[in-house]
């Protein structure tokens, strides 16, 4: 997978993933809020293992922006 996909389905994920949890949570159906919280961690876990430098095969960080250039090799990331 793109590491862009991988990005864009992070946060599309995380933003998803908190908002139902969120909301069931305070409408106390508890069971769809299980499943808001594993849509949450489901994309962090796929960012840990798509989120990579095309070239050197490194992790990219998930935390803020997405860089432009990989920290490792040096590569210049297309945004």
């Amino acid at each position: 997978m793109d590491y862009n996909k991988s990005y864009l389905i992070m946060h599309i994920g995380l933003w998803t993933g908190i908002f139902i949890a969120l909301i069931f949570a305070l409408t106390e159906i508890k069971w769809i809020a299980y499943i808001g919280a594993m849509i949450t961690l489901g994309s962090l876990v796929q960012a840990a293992i798509f989120y990579k430098c095309p070239d050197c095969k490194k992790a990219l960080n998930i935390r803020g922006k997405k860089p432009k250039y990989c920290p490792e090799c040096g590569t210049k990331l297309d945004n």
